[in-house]
This record gives C-alpha cells, sequence and structure tokens, in this order.
C-alpha cells in the first residue's frame, strides 16, 4: 500500500509556508523530468509545508511501525561562495587619461605607469620581491598585505541533516533529524530517504487519527529541493541490521555482518565505509571485510535493498572508532 502523495505535480497536496520558510514549484530543478519542490529554510522550526487533499489515517501505516515508511527524494542546494571585491587602488589607471594607443616605455610598470626602481618583477613569482616590501608607493595601496585580502570566503553551510512534521488532527510528531550522508544516491546527486514510521516521536497518540499536513525543515539557512515524496506500509519490510559500534586497530582486516532476512525474503547489501569521502559503494553482500588504514572515527552505512525493486531499500549506521 503507497500513498504517493508528490511525484512532479501538485495534483493530491497543495502546499504553504511554515513560519518564515516557503515552498514552490521548481522547474529549474527537475527530477525525472518532473517539477521539483523548491524549499527555503531557515533552520529546523521554518520551512514548507503540504497539505494533504485527502487525509490518510494514520493507522493504515501503523500496524507494524518497522513496515510504515515515508519515503522522500531530495537533492541539497550547494551554496557558492561569492569572489571578493577586489581592493581600490589609488594608482589605478584613468582610461581617459591613458588611452590604449598611450606609448609605453617599457621601463614603466604595466599596471600603473610608474617607473620602477630595483630588479624587475619576474611575472611568474607569487609575490612581489622583498625589496618592494618597504617601497611606501606599494605599501599606500588598502590591503595590499592585509592577511588572507585574497582569499575566497568559506562557502556557506550545506543542509546536512533534515526534520519531517506529521501533522494530525490529534498532534505532530516528529522525526527527529535525519542525516542526509547516510542515505544513498538515486541520481544526479537526488538521494532517496526513507523513515519508518518507528522513528516518528511526539507527546500523542496518532494511531487513531488521520494525518492532514507534512512539514518539511533543514538544518541551515539554505534551500533543498524536494522531488518525491509518498507514505506506505510493508507486511514484511526489509531489515537493516549493521551490528554494534566497533573499536579497531589500523590496518586490522574487520568483517562486517549484517543481519538476516526473513525466510523466503531476497535482498542486496551494499556497505559504505566512509561517509566523507564521496564513494557510497566500498563492499557487498551481508557478510564482507575492510581494513581502515588511518586513526580516526568512521561512520558505516549499510544500505539493503530489493532485488525486484518491489520494497523500499532499508538502511542503518554503526560508528567504527580506528585507533594506532
Amino acid at each position: 500500500m503507497v500513498f504517493n502523495l508528490f511525484s512532479g505535480r501538485l495534483d493530491a497536496v497543495s502546499v504553504g509556508s511554515w513560519g518564515a520558510g516557503t515552498i514552490e514549484l521548481d522547474e529549474d530543478e527537475a527530477y525525472l523530468e518532473g517539477e521539483s519542490l523548491k524549499i527555503e529554510t531557515t533552520g529546523f522550526y521554518e520551512g514548507g509545508r503540504l497539505d494533504l487533499n485527502e487525509p490518510i489515517p494514520a493507522a493504515s501505516l501503523l500496524a507494524d511501525p518497522d513496515g510504515g515508511y515515508l519515503r522522500i527524494v531530495v537533492k541539497t542546494h550547494e551554496p557558492v561562495p561569492e569572489r571578493p571585491e577586489r581592493p581600490e587602488f589609488p594608482h589605478e589607471m584613468d582610461p581617459e587619461m591613458y588611452p590604449e594607443d598611450f606609448p609605453m616605455d617599457p621601463d614603466m610598470d604595466p599596471r600603473h605607469r610608474r617607473p620602477r626602481e630595483g630588479p624587475p618583477m619576474d611575472p611568474y613569482m607569487d609575490e612581489m620581491p622583498p625589496e618592494y616590501m618597504e617601497d611606501e608607493y606599494y605599501m599606500d595601496m588598502p590591503g595590499m598585505y592585509e592577511p588572507g585580502i585574497a582569499a575566497p570566503p568559506a562557502p556557506p553551510r550545506e543542509i546536512e541533516q533534515l526534520r519531517v512534521v506529521l501533522i494530525t488532527e490529534e498532534g505532530a510528531v516528529d522525526s527527529g533529524s535525519i542525516q542526509i550522508l547516510m542515505y544513498p544516491e538515486v541520481v544526479d546527486d537526488w538521494k532517496q530517504i526513507v523513515i519508518p514510521m518507528s522513528a516518528f516521536r511526539g507527546p500523542v497518540d496518532i494511531s487513531d487519527s488521520e494525518i492532514v499536513q507534512i512539514a518539511l525543515f533543514g538544518d541551515t539557512d539554505e534551500k533543498f529541493y524536494l522531488g518525491e515524496l509518498a507514505l506506505g506500509y510493508e507486511e514484511q519490510p526489509l531489515i537493516a541490521d549493521a551490528g554494534e559500534n566497533l573499536t579497531v586497530q589500523a590496518g586490522e582486516e574487520v568483517t562486517f555482518e549484517a543481519a538476516p532476512q526473513p525466510e523466503n525474503v531476497s535482498a542486496s547489501y551494499t556497505w559504505d565505509f566512509d561517509h566523507l569521502d564521496g564513494i557510497q559503494e566500498e563492499g557487498y553482500g551481508r557478510e564482507t571485510t575492510w581494513a581502515f588504514e588511518t586513526p580516526g572515527h568512521y561512520l558505516v552505512t549499510l544500505t539493503v535493498s530489493d532485488p525486484d525493486g518491489r520494497k523500499v531499500d532499508r538502511t542503518d549506521q554503526i560508528h567504527v572508532m580506528v585507533v594506532e
């Protein structure tokens, strides 16, 4: 049983803001040739919401809280740092005073039309010769030697975590923070996130009420895109259990073993041993081995999939501390 609420068109839902956040259709960031929803968020309490045209009974998703799920496909926006403004030099050439055909003396400074004193500047040098460091002409250029004046600013922070709230007539339940990095990429930076209903918490029991709204938020002042959203239930969901947290020695070969599936349920297993290296598939099979060469803290992600595509993917994550 699946309730497809959004997949490129606003047929089953309408949209509205939550707090200072916004949400709107965006044709520039298409997902599978359909429009996406651009959600502007300023933090975990301001974002966008979807109002369901037909409320969904929560009981239909909660017969087994691990069988019920919310599935979203999202893409985060990677902010681009702005180029720093060029310092204004007092000796910048006046184009009216020095037209393009102005005769140039080879001994004149090609930037400022001023005679140089001292050794010529090597065009391949990264810095001015030290003889110029005491030259009052160069020292009066504002910002010329201020540390980091030419360095680009640090890029704005990208959204790393999401929060989803299910709103019912009786109250709301909350997914808590969702780490985007732990979920698999499906196509072109779009990631599929499956949240079991058992992950939603709240002060009220929603089992006898209906879901009327779904709100989505990010953890920083940025935007993200929603390509698909669905609520569903599976009688026999896949099991993703990567085991316990580990402490291992650097260079030591470690065996990872996932929990088995129920009888007659087939599944494929993919392991990601370092969530920061950008490689999402580093091991395969219910049992696999890996050696961590560098000491540190690692997040290992297990993704369990249905080879026939009839069940949604399930994920689990464990912490591995690697010591000398």
